[in-house]
């Protein structure tokens, strides 16, 4: 008789789901349930650098993807599960399969794959959070019409925030989190239970034009300490208070939308970058700038691009000297301003400068 998988000494069924990704190791859990509970005790490392969940509020589109590539999701290696309601339990679709779950909720049981997923305290990845995707991604019915029934995001939020982060003994590991929202309450519902040693990028945006001018309230979010470690942060399709300007100085990557900004602020902002090692860039986009001139005359010497008369620029000798802080302001698309880390040999590449 042929010997069982499930007979094999622990250190080799351990070698072997050392090897394996989530696609091997999900359909592997399902061949029995010793073998089940053997992968479950020994919670291997399933290799998931990038989790994305992916909500349609129009169509009832709901799906999660886990992917072993860390940059960019692609659509060759990700595992993409699409979930839904049915009848008085949960529909779930992956590849070609229609699996029926009687009297379960659709979100716990997504949440509790998901958790199984991420169970291991080693794991870190990228967490992407979308409420409208631009592609949600097309399944087609094999058997089982599509349900069509509207899914609320935050209801989602609510769940991963119940079923997967509160429950955890460690905070969860998450490099860069992009969440789709415009709303501080949905963020907390799962920013404060992320490790904030590894949180280093959080983008935050909005593609619904109707929203473009909302304002997203920082007070909480701006009390944790996740943003003491952050080196990239950014905000698009929303605006934040513009108090914030001065509260943010410390990141080194810096893309925010604002009502109004002030002279007072940037030129605060421009003294703090000038003794900024890792500065990188702050951009900031607005509506109004009351005392512009105040700051144009506070800034010194200011250059008129060559291409385009919209934009201004000032340079400034940074701690580092071969670093140079290049500041632009430009009317030239829509009202930003922006501040730059540069190198001494590419400011000067296009010509004679004056660096203050």
């Amino acid at each position: 008789m042929a010997p069982k998988l499930i007979d094999m000494p622990e250190l080799v069924m351990n070698r072997i789901l050392n090897e394996l990704d989530y696609k091997s190791i999900q359909p592997l859990r399902k061949v029995c349930r010793d073998i089940r509970n053997f992968i479950d005790d020994q919670n291997p490392n399933q290799k998931i650098n990038t989790i994305s969940i992916e909500c349609k509020e129009s169509t009832g589109d709901y799906r999660i993807l886990y992917d072993k590539n860390g940059i960019v999701l692609d659509p060759r290696t990700w595992a993409s599960v699409f979930y839904e309601k049915y009848k008085n339990g949960c529909l779930v679709r992956y590849k070609d399969k229609e699996i029926v779950l009687e009297n379960e909720d659709f979100l716990n049981r997504s949440m509790e794959d998901l958790e199984m997923i991420i169970r291991s305290k080693n794991t870190t990845v990228r967490l992407r959070l979308d409420r409208n995707p631009l592609d949600c991604g097309k399944v087609e019915p094999i058997k089982i019409p599509k349900s069509n029934e509207k899914v609320d995001f935050s209801l989602i939020l609510d769940t991963l925030k119940k079923k997967v982060l509160e429950p955890r003994t460690h905070k969860l590991k998450v490099h860069r989190m992009m969440i789709q929202t415009h709303d501080q309450k949905e963020l907390m519902k799962v920013l404060p239970f992320l490790d904030s040693d590894f949180l280093k990028e959080l983008c935050i945006f909005n593609t619904v034009d109707d929203d473009k001018n909302k304002v997203l309230k920082m007070d909480e979010i701006l009390q944790l300490d996740h943003f003491d470690n952050l080196e990239r942060f950014e905000i698009s399709g929303c605006i934040i208070p513009d108090n914030c300007v001065t509260k943010l100085s410390h990141i080194p990557y810096c893309h925010i939308q604002v009502e109004s900004v002030n002279s007072r602020d940037l030129l605060f902002l421009k003294d703090v970058i000038l003794c900024f090692p890792t500065f990188r860039e702050f951009e900031i986009k607005f509506q109004s700038f009351p005392d512009l001139n105040e700051f144009l005359e506070a800034s010194g010497i200011w250059k008129t691009g060559f291409t385009f008369s919209l934009e201004k620029r000032s340079y400034f000798q940074m701690e580092d000297p071969d670093s140079i802080l290049m500041i632009t302001y430009s009317t030239r698309y829509e009202n930003k301003i922006s501040f730059e880390k540069k190198t001494l040999r590419w400011v000067t590449s296009g010509g004679p400068i004056v660096i203050q």
